[in-house]
């Protein structure tokens, strides 16, 4: 006998040892309603009547139906329909007797010997079916419990995440969990196994999607920071760092980064009846104590084979501009021939005289990029001493003199 007439008698007979005897009377006799095919649900047992839109009032078999499904051996389909004229699949036939089997009617004593042995003929029909539903369903149930514990644990450690400061959207994530409870929930009892006709579409849950969202959710979860240190007091000297809210005081100190420099000039000097031109070259530094820095320049006069060398105390009133102005005082000495004892304003055959001198300066440096500039400077001197060629004064007098200079700056 074909499973689908077998399947129909069992469920007429189970609707007859239920206390359905009057299913037939209203109407003459006509084929009786195929079960419907499972709902997703693994056991249930509800108390209330489900209305199928395909089985109105007054249809032959409603009453039939009512009490089976009231019993919870057939729930019907999703869109509320009991589609009463298809065939039932041996998986649907093996789940209507696995729902028997669980809600212990046939060991209350109510169905007949010959009822019995037909219920018993249609179990044997699909035992093969209903094994495998019965461990499907096992399955589903320690899937269901086990998602429900990692779900219970990201609760618990989403309740314990800071509720301000730390970034995290708890709602958003109360909202994730609450999603995939209800699509645990609709996981399907069972689906179509590799004999036999398909069976209907069930729920389009993937379980192996739902494992994979909540291992992502578990990362995030983790990666939150359980806590966040408000930020007071004096931040980080990294200059790069950003602060947000109350800092305290914040003491800023300036990058050493080109505030030190070599250079190299052309000089000319005027002093007395001597004009000469030299070369030379300067170190220094802009900040030295505070915002004072110090500078030390040697120039070379060769037709006279004198010597200049000055230290100066500098102060640059545009620090870190391209365009630096500065003064500067300090001191410095002249190395040269030493003056005739016949004629003072020319050299005599023999000796060298060192002359020692005081003065300012004034000057401007003009960088083209952080490391390179070019400078211009104006240099006073009063020689305190006058025995050397070299100052360029008359006479053996102390006076004044001055020289003018131009050249590059390399800063590091």
């Amino acid at each position: 006998m074909p499973i689908q007439n077998k399947i129909l008698t069992i469920t007429s007979t189970l609707a007859l040892a239920l206390g359905v005897a009057s299913a037939q009377t209203a109407t003459p006799a006509a084929p009786a309603a195929p079960a419907a095919p499972a709902a997703p649900a693994t056991t249930a047992a509800p108390t209330q009547t489900v209305t199928f839109k395909d089985v109105p009032a007054g249809h032959f078999a409603k009453d039939a139906v009512d009490l089976i499904v009231q019993k919870g051996l057939i729930l019907g389909f999703p869109d509320g329909t009991f589609r009463g004229n298809e065939n039932l699949t041996r998986y649907q036939a093996a789940l209507i007797f696995y729902r028997l089997l669980q809600s212990g009617t046939l060991g209350g004593g109510t169905v007949s010997g010959s009822d019995m042995t037909t219920i018993a003929a249609g179990i044997q029909e699909v035992s093969t079916e209903l094994a495998s539903v019965s461990t499907r369903v096992t399955d589903l149930e320690k899937l269901t419990a086990d998602q429900q514990t990692k779900i219970t644990a990201l609760e618990t450690q989403i309740a314990a995440l800071p509720t301000s400061g730390s970034g995290a959207d708890t709602t958003a994530l109360t909202a994730r969990i609450d999603a995939l409870e209800t699509a645990v929930k609709n996981i399907p009892a069972g689906v179509a196994g590799p004999a036999g006709p398909a069976g209907p579409a069930g729920s389009a849950v993937s379980t192996t999607a739902i494992e994979a969202r909540l291992s992502a959710l578990e990362a995030r979860v983790t990666a939150q920071p359980a806590t966040t240190t408000p930020v007071t007091g004096t931040p980080s000297t990294n200059p790069s760092t950003i602060v947000i809210g109350d800092t305290g005081t914040v003491a800023t100190t300036d990058s050493a980064a080109g505030r030190l420099y070599v250079g190299a000039n052309a000089a000319y000097s005027i002093g007395g009846n001597q004009n000469k031109f030299s070369y030379g070259a300067v170190v220094g530094s802009t900040q030295v104590i505070g915002p004072v820095g110090a500078q030390v320049s040697v120039d070379y006069e060769p037709t006279n084979g004198t010597i200049n060398a000055d230290l100066a105390a500098t102060l640059h009133l545009n620090q870190g501009g391209s365009f630096s102005p500065y003064v500067g005082l300090g001191f410095g000495l002249t190395s040269s021939k030493t003056r005739s004892a016949a004629n003072p304003n020319v050299a005599a055959a023999t000796g060298t005289s060192t002359d020692y001198s005081v003065g300012g300066l004034v000057g401007v440096d003009y960088r083209f990029t952080d490391s390179l500039g070019v400078y211009a400077e104006a240099q006073g001197r009063y020689y305190i001493t006058n025995a050397g060629i070299g100052t360029g004064l008359s006479g053996t007098s102390a006076g004044f003199g001055s020289t003018a200079k131009a050249g590059l700056k390399f800063f590091f």
